[in-house]
């Protein structure tokens, strides 16, 4: 879910004053005509989120929801703040909730799916990110998390088949390129490999890893200078 992104009023256009402490001033006073106006309070939230306050957007996000349980992007940014701070289980909750109200967003099932990621639950990992994708095919990092998951299982023909997804979507995704090579050595296809890690260096010519396996693949084909 998308963190801390949507303010309520316009700013004043002064540089010198923090966009986001403003916004936390517009909201209060909003709060304090209308203390059930849970859009002030989610505005207050994503500001203080942005600020690095993080319990304290979480309690904003916390109101927002108890005025309007069905406030989705609140659940969302809830979700996100709490794993910020590490508090998976309850950032897994709040995206159950989001795809309780809405089962099409995309976004909640690939949050939730990294989630799951996180506490090693892969094949739940996996089907979140299918739903993500069955909401949007274009879903390039989606595809590319699926395709992870999936080579921790070590099913490397899967994992190359969703490298090459992600790279018809954005071609230069030079993790895609990286990790498709990767996947490849794994199988022993070192020729397919080198392809891939030169196209992930092309992109991205500092790319250290990418430059080391694929001095590793010349040297198993014999062909290192």
């Amino acid at each position: 879910m998308s963190i801390f992104s949507g303010f309520g009023k316009k700013k004043s256009g002064n540089s010198n004053i923090n966009p986001y402490e403003e916004e936390i001033r517009y909201s209060d006073e909003a709060i304090k005509t209308n203390p059930k106006d849970s859009r002030a309070w989610y505005n207050k939230g994503t500001a203080l989120g942005n600020l690095g306050r993080i319990e304290e957007a979480i309690c904003c996000f916390d109101e927002a929801i108890k005025i309007n349980p069905q406030y989705a992007t609140a659940w969302g940014n809830k979700g996100v703040s709490l794993g910020r701070l590490g508090r998976n289980e309850e950032e897994l909750h709040c995206y159950d909730e989001v795809i309780k109200i809405n089962p099409k967003d995309a976004l909640a099932w690939y949050n939730k799916g990294t989630v799951l990621g996180k506490l090693g639950r892969t094949k739940e990992e996996i089907s979140c990110y299918d739903e993500a994708i069955k909401m949007n095919p274009g879903y390039a990092i989606a595809w590319y998390n699926k395709g992870t998951a999936l080579g921790k299982l070590g099913r490397y023909e899967e994992e190359i088949c969703c490298y090459d997804e992600a790279i018809k979507i954005i071609p230069g995704y030079a993790s895609a390129w990286y990790n498709k090579g990767i996947a490849l050595a794994k199988l022993g296809r070192y020729e397919e490999a080198i392809p891939c890690y030169d196209k992930a260096i092309k992109i991205n010519p500092k790319d250290v890893y990418a430059l080391q396996n694929r001095d590793i693949a010349l040297k198993i084909l014999g062909r290192n200078k």
